[in-house]
């Protein structure tokens, strides 16, 4: 019977560590000062006339090591940014508001950000990681259809 205990604790070592060792080897998103430009193209989704074309692009260089602490410093941005249950929310953007409780809505996606196509979606602002050459898209939307 003590046989059994210990191979079956030495199984779940072996697991462990091959966890521990499989997660050490993958690549991590980190976070780093330093210069990057980064693109941002905004849009008005909630008029029809304006819908398919930015009404702004902007190219920005900056030293932010995040998305939210991008568009808290950024003031060319013109981004309204407060702290929400999850973290960082995006309520203004470029005199566009959006309206949590009825919409509309700022949505944001990104081509080529690593953290943005590693989770198939961007992430919340405070865990988009940013580097050289990023380029987003943010979007006032009325409905998520």
């Amino acid at each position: 019977m003590k046989k059994k205990v210990w191979y079956v604790l030495g199984a779940v070592l072996l697991i462990a560590l091959g966890v521990w060792g499989i997660g050490a080897l993958l690549p991590h998103q980190e976070a780093s000062a330093g210069e990057k430009s980064i693109t941002i193209d905004i849009y008005d989704k909630t008029d029809a006339q304006k819908a398919n074309k930015a009404i702004v692009t902007l190219h920005e260089d900056t030293d932010a090591k995040t998305l939210s602490e991008f568009m808290k410093e950024e003031k060319d941005v013109k981004a309204v940014v407060e702290q929400g249950e999850y973290g960082s929310l995006l309520t203004e953007i470029y005199g566009l508001k959006q309206d949590m409780e009825k919409g509309p809505w700022l949505v944001y996606d990104s081509d080529n950000n690593a953290s943005c196509l590693e989770a198939g979606m961007c992430p919340a602002m405070d865990e988009v990681v940013l580097k050289d050459g990023d380029h987003f898209r943010v979007e006032l939307i009325s409905s998520f259809e």
